[in-house]
């Protein structure tokens, strides 16, 4: 049986052929989305055929420096969308079967579907009759996992540790963009505190990791609706600045299980959501670590990767087109004196604050 979203349920910046701005529609859905009460972008009927001409930029070919919608986040090629009735197929018949209380195909978010897809183009690219497979497993294990951790309610809960694994790794979220609206989330290896990291299990660290996750999908969705363009985008950019960086504290068994508890996660369950990953400050001992972890990555996750040896400002507003005046001050200074709270806008938020007024707006919203 195929179970389709109603149209009325999806973002107005969904990739279909016909948007129509109906302002009432959009206040309503701006309250949802504030609410905190509506989940990724459903798939619609019509959102397959053809591009849309108005997102696109008009004539934006494959040049992402010439369309006002981010690459990852376009309507599906001609080729792309080949695959994915192959998925379809696969998931519908061998997945799903005659289960009908399974989650239709139909009913997918169109947003995971998107970056899934690509994903498993890019990762399986030399072997591409294996793509639906893949694809479509990935996300019959994704759903599964989502409801297993009840993933939509995550954020409302409180979970154990949530204190010690957000002041050992405490993990922010600026105002800054790149020229397509992609959110800039960042990390400070001198902010870390290894130590709340040591009693915190493989299995917490899941939970809390996708918590935070969750969350930061969830600003990101709020910042393209809350846009003037109201405008799609599927990823991030993620810094990780190394300054301060301890090769005896980050080769620290414990450290290691916590990131490749993350990479995994990352992997299977919230593939694609990183555009691309910029490890700043980056000095020469790090590769040591580097060449544990590497391995724990796929090979198209090592492709978004930049080491950069300073501070990465020039890099973002070059290749980026982030606006440097919009980085916080202490970019390029020292991060163990970045602010934690308050203060100058453009620090950002830390995603513990955000999951604590997410969860204050659901409250409310109820």
């Amino acid at each position: 049986k195929t179970k389709m979203a109603p149209a009325s349920s999806a973002l107005k910046y969904a990739p279909t052929d016909d948007v129509v701005v109906v302002e009432k529609e959009e206040e309503e859905e701006e309250e949802l989305i504030l609410a905190g009460r509506v989940p990724p972008v459903p798939l619609i009927e019509g959102w397959l055929p053809g591009g849309n001409a108005e997102l696109d930029g008009g004539g934006g070919g494959d040049d992402p420096s010439t369309t006002i919608v981010p690459m990852d986040a376009r309507a599906l090629s001609q080729m792309e969308r080949e695959v994915l009735a192959r998925v379809r197929t696969h998931y519908e018949e061998v997945l799903l079967g005659g289960d009908d209380d399974g989650p239709a195909f139909d009913n997918l978010p169109e947003e995971m579907v998107c970056r899934v897809l690509r994903t498993m183009m890019k990762r399986h690219s030399d072997k591409p009759r294996d793509v639906p497979i893949q694809t479509a497993e990935m996300l019959m294990a994704t759903l599964k996992w989502r409801k297993s951790i009840d993933a939509d309610s995550l954020i409302t809960r409180t979970l154990e540790h949530t204190a010690e694994y957000h002041g050992g790794w405490p993990t922010r979220v600026l105002y800054a963009t790149d020229k397509h609206g992609r959110m800039l989330v960042y990390d400070s290896i001198a902010s870390i505190d290894s130590e709340y990291l040591r009693m915190i299990s493989p299995e917490e660290v899941e939970l809390l990791h996708a918590q935070l996750l969750e969350c930061i999908s969830i600003e990101r969705r709020r910042r393209c609706a809350m846009s003037p363009a109201r405008m799609r985008v599927y990823s991030h950019l993620h810094i990780l600045d190394l300054e301060g960086f301890s090769l005896v504290d980050a080769m620290k068994e414990h450290v290691l299980r916590t990131c490749k508890t993350i990479f995994g996660l990352s992997k299977r369950h919230f593939t694609g959501c990183v555009y691309k990953i910029y490890i700043v400050n980056c000095p020469l001992a790090f590769y040591v670590m580097w060449n544990v972890l590497a391995p724990w990555l796929p090979h198209d996750t090592i492709a978004k990767i930049r080491f950069i040896r300073g501070s990465g400002i020039d890099e973002l507003g070059r290749d980026e087109g982030v606006d440097r005046s919009s980085l916080p001050a202490w970019m390029g200074a020292t991060p163990r004196g970045m602010p934690m709270v308050g203060g100058d806008e453009r620090n950002g938020l830390l995603v513990s604050d955000l999951v604590a007024s997410e969860r204050q707006r659901r409250h409310h919203a109820q």
